[in-house]
């Protein structure tokens, strides 16, 4: 696989390993940070079903979560290799381990890529839904005595009120729709007639 062989005498060796061990301790950590972010959007995603079109992916966190629980596992045992490499003796047990594991690495980071990508490609389609969801969610603000829908008030004035925001893209959305109940409006009065 290399292009050129090279010998490390004791002291190289044990550099090369310490940096690697480091890397790989890293690598750990950055796979705990991915697989707390999927968790994260996966609990945030669930709080916010009900605003969400039916359509809603749980493949974005889903992926985070696998990618950042592989991303431990594969960069630990990599981690323990490269300090059993320290030892001779130890080293040894692991030589003929050495080129199936390189090989598992590269296809792990070749899927890491490619659920990456998708990952990215995906943040449309669930903002979309999201935004499609907000806006179902806005037609039924004013069904406060419909059985299932009566939280929507609730729920859209705290996410609103989390989010520092108004309607859909702007407050303007709230004047495409009646979102003041019926019961509260007055049909006999003369304003309304006019």
């Amino acid at each position: 696989m290399a292009l050129l062989k090279v010998k490390f005498d004791q002291k190289k060796r044990v550099k090369l390993a310490q940096g690697l061990w480091l890397m790989n301790w890293l690598s750990v950590l950055a796979g705990i940070i991915i697989f707390g972010l999927g968790l994260f959007l996966k609990i945030e995603l669930r709080k916010r079903s009900d605003m969400m079109d039916n359509s809603e992916s749980h493949f974005v966190p889903n992926s985070l979560i696998g990618m950042g629980v592989l991303s431990c596992v594969f960069n630990s045992l990599a981690g323990k290799i490269c300090y059993d490499a320290l030892d001779p003796a130890k080293y040894a047990k692991w030589k003929p381990w050495l080129k199936p594991y390189l090989a598992v690495c590269v296809l792990f980071n070749i899927v890491l890529f490619l659920v990456a990508l998708c990952c990215f490609l995906l943040r449309g389609s669930l903002e979309s839904t999201l935004a499609h969801g907000l806006k179902n969610g806005m037609k039924f603000y004013r069904d406060t005595d419909t059985p299932g829908r009566c939280f929507m008030k609730k729920t859209i004035d705290m996410l609103q009120i989390e989010f520092k925001c108004c309607g859909n893209n702007g407050f303007r959305d709230w004047f495409e729709i009646q979102w003041i109940s019926n019961r509260y409006l007055d049909f006999s009065s003369k304003e309304v007639k006019e």
